[in-house]
């Protein structure tokens, strides 16, 4: 056998082809839900052979995990919330929440999850356990087990009610309000909400 029949052979393409694929599958999947897309479907948004997407995922179950990773960028900012004072969390959360939504890939999930939401949830999944993951990282480390998941639930309300009034039902004033103003209005809320007396006592 000749040296050159044993080398390993794939489609030549250039190098945005797998990044094409993956943006492709990414709003494919949001749009139509994971069961409705094919390797073809995928390839064709991407304009790039259908072989391709094998080529580089081997499958699609492959491809919906990468095309819904959440950017290292992303999960960063949640990651550093227990090296910060008790006192700054609040303000640090909905500072990281705010950059998950502002991103292409947050407000996409957002709105997906908004309007298709009897569909594949594996994206609003992964964006609640960025989110939920966050609030459980910023709470202070003495939080006592009973109220640590009613401060995470009302943390959440605070950040929810303020994603899906801005980014999806768009309301004004608040849809164009100045980031600055957002933080200053409602991370009060949420830093009370992580480390003040809660005004009841919560259920055993």
């Amino acid at each position: 056998m000749e040296k050159s029949e044993t080398r390993k052979r794939g489609p030549r393409t250039d190098g945005d082809a797998r990044e094409s694929i993956v943006n492709a599958a990414r709003s494919l999947f949001m749009e139509l839900g994971v069961d409705r897309v094919s390797a073809r479907r995928i390839a064709s948004e991407a304009s790039v052979d259908p072989s391709l997407v094998r080529y580089y995922f081997g499958s699609t179950e492959a491809l919906l995990e990468e095309a819904l990773r959440i950017p290292e960028e992303l999960r960063l900012p949640f990651r550093q919330l227990p090296g910060l004072p008790v006192d700054d969390r609040g303000r640090a959360y909905l500072e990281a929440c705010l950059d998950v939504w502002e991103h292409p890939m947050g407000v996409t999930i957002m709105r997906w999850v908004a309007f298709a939401a009897e569909r594949d949830n594996e994206a609003y999944r992964r964006l609640v356990q960025l989110t939920t993951e966050g609030v459980r990282l910023a709470l202070p480390e003495d939080t006592p087990l009973d109220e640590a998941a009613v401060r995470s639930g009302l943390v959440s309300t605070v950040a929810a009610g303020l994603g899906v009034t801005r980014y999806i039902w768009k309301l004004e004033p608040v849809a164009s309000m100045p980031r600055e103003q957002l933080i200053a209005s409602h991370a009060p809320v949420v830093q009370a909400f992580l480390s003040k007396p809660l005004p009841f006592r919560p259920a055993e």
